[in-house]
């Protein structure tokens, strides 16, 4: 311990002697060890931390399938056959969307709520923090309301106050009893949800009861102990087989799809985190390359006092030990630099994925990532000092005791400093045509057609209350006095309603079929979305028509039933071209006639497949839950939302309106996850060019330090300023060009797992390799150039007395 306290106290002397070489070597692991470091966080937070729940390994989603479709919502009168029928799960819960009007106290306000069955706190193992979990009997039809309260909206709205347990909230107009208040931090229902009601309450609602009909909910499910996820799969698959058998005409085709809740909240993005976490690991490395490099240059200067060393008795371990200490002290000051990029990355990270990244908000440093940056930060210390400590312990010490002996001795340190800088510039073409390909993929996308103009939009949700809004009558005339007060404000062109807008990716999928075309067998009927809006919808946002008309104000309940289908469904039925006039089956006995076929609309993002589509009327078919879309005649439409809201409130004064924002907004945050993805790697690839450039730089300027006297003798022999450029030129260049052609053989192998973050671009795409390997290879002549120009200027006189 006594020499290793040497080591240390004489390692600190040396980096306090050399300032800028140990400045140079610490900025350059910060920030490979930061970057590693903060992804990893994100990692570790998001893909290797179990989910928040006592045995969240055991928590199961599962979905309904069919031929048209991998991943329906689920039958409720199928949801209770499983309950009955299935031994596999400790707990079984469905769980729907509902947002309601709260009111009472301060003014109204929209809160995000959802539908859940009484199991559903047994399915993620918790309790709430006040009172107690909805019981089977307020699971029910006709049962009296009851609520939980998440820990947020308690605090918000009601203060913390600990009686709120057996008081009573108004939501949507009807009085519900608060029986209990969410534990903090709880996420099972999703982040934003502030009530839960019981879901069977509401199973009295038209069709909810029909086999055929999924009104927008999802099954969760608690496996009981030494039950197996296959196991649960195939017994549910026995029981969806069983009911196909029992009931043909609403059941046939429709399957089970049962997978874990960690692999549904995680699974989209794993691949794009370690894709990420690679891209890091190779900025690590190429700092670590050139922090080896300043070593072998560091090593070289001291060649004689390791030679003083031997002469004194110093082994060739202790010479070894003393270096890497050394070594492994910059890296554990560049580990600790790095850390604090780290606790300013995480948070930057955490706050761009908000919104595209699951979990997001649990990101954080941790114990795990405390050690994984001490962990990273030695070996890298170890990993960049071995091969300049080796290449110091040579044999021929002797040699460098003489004057002007060692020269020689420095070409195999220049072999090694090259296959360094072939190393990283190879590294640094992966990540530049990584980055290359997000680029150019996130450029295809912003060229996708998304059916509608997302300029000048304005929308915000609509809901109204069941208990107040009781008939269809009132809801269709709620929303057509809504309409025409918002048209007639200054600066609108035009305002809509529909249930479902552009992005949203909530559609309400619906049987479709072709009145003249023969009807499809039991469970193979073509699926559409269903989208219920007001006639001038198309034009509030900015969708065309391709053939007949829009919906009209004559499309009324006493009227022929209008629907207005996009061009893919019009395709299917109809190819030649003749859809308008032709009647469609939908829902009811009696059919819809074709007025219109409007362009196709990608409601699931810009990415995703377009689903077909067809609109119907409200004043036709109204429902409660719409949205409205307001078209500006100025840039700025959200100046439209005070005037649009008061209006609201004129109708209804205990109607809040909610979830405004504009239609590029709603479109930039589809955008989010490709965005972050090629934002993040463009940023790295660039800190990984930079510090190739600078490997390159630095090793061209050493070799010429190295050469000065062989620079000297050329000159004195009649050498002129272009020839020694051109042999500066020539050593720099057949080093990056080498990385150039490591890195592009490397690439086609390893962009080959970025194919699931792509769109519209292959994985080898000629046009990216070609252009980073240009701009690679101009940025290493650059970096070149320098050290070879300052060769010119070499003095030969001075440079034959050059020791």
């Amino acid at each position: 311990m006594r020499t290793l306290f040497q080591d240390v106290r004489y390692a600190l002397r040396v980096m306090r002697k050399r300032p800028g070489f140990t400045a140079a070597a610490v900025a350059a692991l910060a920030l490979g060890v930061g970057a590693t470091t903060a992804v990893f966080s994100v990692v570790n937070s998001v893909l290797l931390r179990p989910l928040p729940y006592p045995d969240s390994e055991r928590i199961v989603v599962i979905a309904e399938t069919s031929a048209q479709n991998p991943s329906m919502f689920v039958s409720y009168p199928n949801f209770l056959d499983w309950r009955e029928r299935a031994r596999s799960f400790e707990a079984l819960s469905t769980m729907r969307h509902q947002s309601f009007n709260l009111s009472g106290g301060d003014e109204p306000v929209r809160v995000d709520g959802r539908q859940v069955s009484a199991g559903f706190f047994a399915v993620y193992g918790v309790a709430p923090a006040l009172g107690r979990p909805f019981l089977e009997e307020e699971d029910r039809r006709g049962a009296a309301p009851v609520a939980v309260l998440s820990h947020g909206l308690w605090e918000r709205r009601f203060g913390g106050d600990a009686s709120i347990v057996g008081r009573t909230i108004v939501l949507d107009n009807r009085p519900y009893t608060v029986v209990g208040v969410m534990p903090q931090g709880f996420r099972g229902a999703g982040a934003s949800v502030d009530v839960l009601v019981p879901f069977g309450q509401f199973s009295h609602l038209p069709g909810w009861m029909g086999r055929d009909v999924r009104p927008g909910a999802q099954a969760v499910a608690r496996l009981r102990e030494g039950v197996t996820l296959d196991a649960a799969r195939d017994e549910l698959g026995a029981i969806a087989a069983r009911l196909e058998a029992e009931h043909p005409q609403t059941n046939a085709g429709v399957g089970v799809r049962v997978e874990s809740l960690y692999e549904r909240t995680v699974g989209g993005v794993r691949g794009a985190l370690y894709v990420l976490l690679g891209a890091v690991a190779f900025v690590l490395l190429i700092a670590c390359a050139n922090v080896a490099n300043l070593l072998l240059a560091h090593a070289a200067a001291r060649r004689k006092e390791f030679a003083v060393r031997a002469a004194m008795g110093a082994s060739r371990w202790r010479v070894v030990r003393q270096l890497l200490t050394e070594s492994v002290l910059l890296s554990l000051a560049g580990g600790a630099a790095g850390l604090l990029l780290t606790l300013w990355g995480v948070d930057l990270l955490a706050a761009a994925g908000a919104e595209s990244i699951p979990r997001a908000a649990e990101i954080k440093v941790d114990v795990r990532v405390l050690l994984f940056t001490l962990g990273v930060s030695v070996l890298t210390g170890v990993v960049f000092g071995l091969a300049p400590a080796l290449r110091s312990a040579r044999a021929g010490w002797t040699e460098d005791l003489k004057e002007g002996g060692g020269k020689n001795a420095a070409g195999a340190p220049r072999r090694l400093s090259g296959a360094l800088v072939v190393a990283e510039t190879a590294l640094a073409l992966v990540l530049l045509v990584g980055a290359g390909l997000l680029v150019k993929s996130f450029a295809r996308l912003l060229d996708v057609d998304p059916g509608f103009d997302a300029s000048n939009v304005l929308t915000m949700s609509v809901p109204l209350p069941r208990t107040k809004y009781d008939g269809e009558a009132k809801v269709a005339g709620f929303y057509r006095q809504l309409v025409e007060r918002v048209k007639g404000l200054p600066g609108v062109e035009a305002a809509a309603v529909g249930n479902e807008l552009p992005l949203r990716g909530r559609g309400w999928p619906v049987d479709v079929e072709a009145t003249d075309r023969p009807a499809p067998p039991p469970g193979q009927s073509v699926i559409a979305d269903w989208a219920i809006v007001s006639p001038d919808y198309f034009r509030a946002l900015g969708i065309g028509l391709l053939q007949g008309r829009a919906l009209a104000d004559t499309d009324t309940a006493e009227g022929q039933r209008a629907v207005v289908i996009d061009e893919d469904l019009a395709r299917h039925f109809w190819p030649e071209g003749d859809a308008v006039g032709k009647q469609l089956r939908v829902v009811g006995p009696k059919p819809f006639e074709v007025v219109g076929v409007a362009r196709r609309v990608r409601s699931y993002g810009l990415d995703e497949q377009a689903r077909m589509r067809l609109y119907v009327p409200v004043a036709q078919t109204p429902t409660l839950m719409m949205n409205l879309a307001v078209r500006s005649s100025t840039s700025e439409p959200e100046r439209l939302a005070k005037a649009v809201a008061a209006e609201v409130r004129a109708i209804d004064p205990d109607q809040p309106v909610y979830a405004v924002r504009t239609m590029e907004e709603a479109l930039s945050e589809s955008l989010a996850p490709r965005r972050l993805n090629a934002t993040l790697l463009t940023v790295f690839a660039a800190v990984a060019l930079a510090l190739a450039a600078i490997g390159v730089y630095g090793v061209i300027s050493y070799s010429v330090a190295q050469r000065t006297h062989e620079i000297g003798v050329r000159m004195a022999l009649g050498a002129q300023g272009g020839d020694i450029l051109r042999l500066v030129l020539r050593q720099g260049m057949l080093l990056a060009l080498g990385g150039v052609a490591a890195g592009v053989l490397a690439a086609l192998a390893l962009t080959r797992v970025m194919t699931g973050l792509l769109f519209g671009v292959s994985a080898t795409d000629p046009l990216t390799f070609a252009a980073v390997a240009l701009v690679l290879t101009l940025v290493a002549s650059l970096a070149c150039l320098i050290p070879a120009r300052r060769a010119t200027k070499v003095d030969p006189m001075v440079a034959l007395r050059y020791e």
